[in-house]
């Protein structure tokens, strides 16, 4: 079930007793992610931004060329393009020949059922039910999204790595036209800088990987299910971190969905 409700109500066993009379254990129960603490707010956003999720592996002779296509676009469209990484699938299974380097996630894993992803390389462009396999289509198809977009909402972001391996994550979401529509946040981890191996047109080659998927993802975070132009809505956030990050080469991607469609209405990102 997709719906999450902000906060549960524990119903005790008398059903029936009034809903006035609650006792200890009928006290309301935060939701798992959210946390009181606050980090300042340094990354603002005033435009329409889309995500574009990559398929991909260290083993796809021709994902290469779809990652040359994305970061030309990047280089066009700035910080209204966010682009994730999502190794799954048989190119993304470790090796010796790239020395067992493994950037499966399950929530990469999970995208790919979901979406049904079975050629590589492939892109969603704001999590649309189709995936866009041909990279010669990609140009074109990010061009006519980021004009079709209507933006109802800016999110802007901080971001702070707190003592061990936790990353406090604050947001601040704009309503710029009213939407009624049960909407939910997703927030995730990408690393870039990875030194590996790859294989380019069917050669194995040294490279460097760029916003890689990474684990712990908070997923469909709630948010309401109506908004009025001018709310401002404000919630922070723990990410549980990792030892495998280098997480001064991370970023955090946040992104408001329709939980009816699945659909990416906005996303921002930030850099640790």
């Amino acid at each position: 079930m997709r719906k999450i409700l902000n906060t549960i109500l524990v119903i005790s066993s008398l059903i029936f007793a009034s809903c006035e009379n609650y006792d200890e254990n009928e006290r309301l129960i935060p939701i798992i992610g959210e946390t009181d603490l606050t980090t300042p707010i340094t990354k603002q956003q005033s435009e329409q931004a889309i995500l574009v999720e990559d398929f991909t592996g260290w083993n796809c002779p021709n994902c290469p060329g779809g990652t040359e296509v994305l970061e030309t676009e990047m280089g066009k469209y700035g910080e209204r393009l966010v682009v994730s990484a999502v190794h799954t699938g048989s190119f993304a299974r470790p090796s010796s020949e790239n020395n067992n380097l493994d950037f499966r996630t399950p929530y990469g894993d999970e995208l790919k059922q979901t979406f049904n992803i079975t050629s590589y390389p492939a892109i969603l462009i704001n999590r649309q039910a189709t995936a866009i396999t041909s990279i010669g289509d990609w140009a074109a198809k990010i061009a006519e999204k980021m004009a079709s977009t209507s933006h109802n909402f800016n999110i802007s972001l901080g971001a702070e790595i707190l003592e061990g391996k936790n990353i406090l994550v604050s947001t601040k979401i704009d309503v710029l036209k009213t939407v009624d529509s049960e909407l939910s946040l997703t927030l995730y981890v990408t690393e870039s800088g990875i030194e590996g191996i790859q294989n380019v047109e069917s050669e194995h080659q040294l490279y460097t990987f760029k916003h890689v998927l990474r684990e712990n993802p908070l997923k469909e975070m709630p948010l309401a299910n109506s908004f009025k132009q001018g709310d401002v809505i404000e919630k922070n956030y723990l990410i549980t971190g990792s030892d495998k990050w280098v997480k001064e080469n991370c970023a955090v991607v946040v992104m408001i969905t329709d939980n009816a469609t699945g659909e990416v209405l906005q996303v921002n990102e930030i850099e640790l």
